[in-house]
């Protein structure tokens, strides 16, 4: 009979292979989260983007003051 020892290996390796792109996907999800505020942030103040767009996306208060809320981010 023949040996299932290749395929069995080759099952394995690419069953490893999976856990491991989704636990890399989700280490880099939260850093990719913050450059994302963060490149908001520059273009508010670049005055690309208006404050009510960077309240909406950043999902913060309208009482709160953008331009405080930026700098904090810019500098993590």
């Amino acid at each position: 009979m023949r040996s299932n020892f290749r395929p069995n290996i080759r099952l394995a390796t690419n069953i490893l292979l999976v856990i491991g792109t989704f636990a890399i996907a989700s280490k880099i999800a939260p850093i990719a989260e913050l450059y994302q505020e963060k490149k908001l942030c520059i273009k508010y103040l670049k005055h690309q983007i208006d404050r009510d767009k960077l309240i909406k996306r950043l999902k913060i208060v309208k009482q709160a003051n953008p331009s405080s809320i930026c700098e904090s981010i810019l500098k993590m």
